[in-house]
């Protein structure tokens, strides 16, 4: 039997023509991509309910840290994100959903919890096995100092206020000092 090379050549080197659809392509690399984002959560929630699950430093979850798992990861995360396939999320998605939540006045102190809870969930998935990176990883929320949009003006009233009630205190106890 001679050996082909022209055919075992034309499988490995050649593309097929016509070739998949891209959406077709996205389909089938999301099917691959491992469970999806609810499916993950899920299981994570179950294992840090039952105290098995370890935060990054090894260290089982408290009570209000579990209470902020449910919190973020089954609102916020479930909502937007729990039908994409873990694999397929990307440290982009998550930026744009803390985007849009910042656009809507959510507290930055909270943008940040959300992140820390998609890491810790993502941390769970690692030590599984379903992914390799943590998306979440790198994903930076601004401090409070520099907030801008809706909830800029939330913080500036805050701040308005905070001082007049300052004045109103030491104008109050400058008047009590000259009573005396």
């Amino acid at each position: 039997m001679a050996y082909d090379t022209k055919r075992r050549w034309s499988g490995v080197f050649v593309r097929p023509t016509g070739g998949e659809p891209g959406h077709a392509r996205r389909l089938r690399s999301a099917v691959s991509a491992g469970p999806t984002v609810q499916a993950t959560i899920d299981e994570f929630l179950r294992a840090v309910d039952d105290g098995w699950a370890r935060d990054r430093y090894g260290r089982p979850f408290t009570d209000d840290d579990a209470l902020q798992l449910h919190w973020y990861l089954r609102g916020h995360i479930a909502e937007a994100l729990g039908a994409t396939s873990l694999g397929e999320l990307r440290r982009r998605d998550l930026e744009t959903l803390v985007e849009r939540l910042d656009a809507t006045g959510l507290a930055r102190r909270r943008q940040r919890a959300l992140v820390r809870s998609v890491q810790a969930l993502y941390d769970y998935a690692i030590e599984r096995r379903l992914v390799r990176g943590n998306p979440a990883e790198r994903v930076a929320v601004p401090d409070d100092h520099a907030q801008a949009g809706p909830g800029a003006l939330h913080h500036g009233i805050e701040l308005v206020v905070r001082i007049a009630t300052l004045g109103c205190a030491l104008t109050a106890l400058i008047f009590l000092t000259e009573t005396l």
